[in-house]
């Protein structure tokens, strides 16, 4: 006769416990846009301790081509302005690396927005051998930005024919 009423008895606690469940209210999970970054300029040096993990990653230039294409890409050329005004990737800001610290916080600005329109963040120099790109991907990395280098470089838009423009905005091809 045991048997039965412990049968009953783990059957009411379970009653007792799925029904005080049943009683609390349910949070309803909504789907909210991704928060806007307001934009602020960052300090040129960000202290060890502050700093964060952004990414620095290499893309493609087909993929690349696509970005710029649909205007979904904010785009700096890291080289010097002598060579940004011999040709350039058609809506390139020209960022020499060598003004890095002179411009980052006017550029935090500038990345900012474009994170909160979507947009990714691309650096390119010359080649594959440039590290001048990389360098500049590494420092914003620190600041936390998700960025992109093109892999092989202005010279890969180049070889594959794409279009080029001078420092007047005019085609050099």
């Amino acid at each position: 006769m045991l048997f039965p009423l412990r049968t009953f008895g783990a059957g009411l606690l379970g009653f007792v416990f799925l029904s005080s469940c049943a009683t609390q209210p349910v949070e309803e999970v909504v789907d909210k846009p991704a928060e806007k970054i307001v934009p602020e300029s960052k300090p040129v040096e960000i202290a060890p301790s502050l700093k964060k993990k952004g990414s620095s990653t290499g893309i493609g230039v087909d993929e690349f081509f696509l970005l710029q294409q649909s205007g979904d890409a904010l785009i700096y050329d890291v080289r010097t302005p002598y060579f940004y005004n011999i040709d350039h990737i058609d809506g390139a800001i020209n960022w020499p690396h060598t003004s890095y610290d002179e411009q980052v916080q006017e550029r935090d600005l500038e990345i900012q927005k474009a994170m909160n329109d979507n947009k990714k963040i691309v650096l390119y120099c010359f080649n594959i051998g440039c590290a001048e790109a990389r360098n500049v991907a590494r420092k914003l990395a620190r600041r936390d930005y998700d960025v992109y280098v093109l892999t092989m470089g202005i010279d890969s838009w180049r070889n594959a024919g794409l279009p080029l423009v001078d420092g007047a905005g005019q085609p050099t091809q």
